[in-house]
């Protein structure tokens, strides 16, 4: 099982969130997390990166059925396994 930084999901690319790195967040990075946690961003939920921004951050993310943007120093602490695509033939 191969993990990857939320922040590196390309639009319409998914993932199934596997950890949450608090350990080396700031006091702010741990609240924002926190917040997220709240709201749904837990392990084993599924996230759709659904856009990026001119600059590239923030990117928004669809979990659980809402859309939220993230900066890439909150997106970078979320741990993800992407999930393949599967083409059809």
């Amino acid at each position: 099982m191969s993990l990857t930084p939320l922040f590196t999901l390309s639009p319409d690319e998914s993932g199934i969130v596997k950890t949450i790195q608090t350990d080396n967040a700031s006091p702010a990075q741990q609240q924002t997390i926190k917040r997220l946690m709240d709201l749904g961003l837990i392990e084993n939920t599924k996230v759709i990166c659904v856009g990026v921004s001119a600059f590239g951050s923030p990117r928004a993310f669809l979990i659980r059925g809402a859309v939220l943007a993230l900066r890439k120093e909150e997106a970078s602490l979320i741990l993800v396994e992407k999930i393949k695509n599967k083409s059809v033939l």
